[in-house]
This record gives structure tokens, C-alpha cells and sequence, in this order.
């Protein structure tokens, strides 16, 4: 009965073992955006007119392709000087395509961040309004 106890306790541990190592791997590959692209609209999950210079007033689309992260949340923060705007998006799946939508309301230079839930920046990209 003794070295019943033992064998389990054995099996016990090496499976927290091996549960906390599969954490610590996912959390180091974590979210990314494996692709990610400026255009003018999103058909069938896919961009369209893809673009880094758009019309004032334009609807401009940020698509994205994100991995390692099912289950998560992304912020999407839209500036031009002092104005900043942010979408939070759910990611369902990994893959997972999404996209997120700003109507370019003042010329000039823009950028366009993705973040995760801490913060951290995962893609930066820069347009034009004109």
C-alpha cells in the first residue's frame, strides 16, 4: 500500500510538472500578429486595397492574422497628434483574422498600434491621410 502512495505521488507531481511547463510555453510564444495590413475594406475575411496613404474622411482598415492567442483580447489604438481612439478585440481561435476600423477625420501623419492585455506593443504601423 506504501509504494502504491509513492508511485501516485510520482505520477502527481510529474504531471503538475508538465502542465506548468506547457503554461510557461504558451506564455512565452504568447500573442502575435503574424500579419497584419492597411486598406480600404475587408471581404471574405480578406483586405482589399491595400494601401499606406488614404483620403480625409476615408474608412481606413487595419487586417490582422493573429496566432498563440485563443481566448485573449487585443487593443487596437488609432493617433493622430494628441487624438488617440481604441477598439479592444476578442481573438477566438489561433489563427484568428480580425480587423478594426477608423475614419480618418484629420490629415496627416497616423499610426496605428496593437497591444496586448499587459500592454506590450505587438505591431506599430504608420500611415498618411491626405
Amino acid at each position: 500500500m506504501k509504494s502504491f502512495h509513492i508511485i501516485a505521488l510520482i505520477l502527481l507531481t510529474l504531471a503538475c510538472t508538465m502542465h506548468s511547463r506547457s503554461q510557461e510555453e504558451a506564455a512565452a510564444g504568447g500573442i502575435q500578429i503574424a500579419e497584419a495590413k492597411l486598406g480600404t475594406n475587408v471581404e471574405n475575411r480578406e483586405l482589399i486595397g491595400e494601401d499606406s496613404t488614404f483620403a480625409l474622411s476615408a474608412k481606413v482598415f487595419l487586417w490582422m492574422k493573429v496566432t498563440g492567442g485563443a481566448s485573449d483580447q487585443i487593443t487596437v489604438i488609432w493617433k493622430n497628434g494628441e487624438m488617440t481612439h481604441s477598439t479592444t478585440l476578442m481573438i477566438g481561435g489561433s489563427p484568428w483574422r480580425t480587423w478594426a476600423t477608423k475614419t480618418a477625420t484629420k490629415a496627416g501623419d497616423w499610426s496605428v498600434s496593437v497591444t496586448d492585455t499587459a500592454g506590450n506593443v505587438l505591431k506599430e504601423m504608420m500611415f498618411k491621410v491626405e
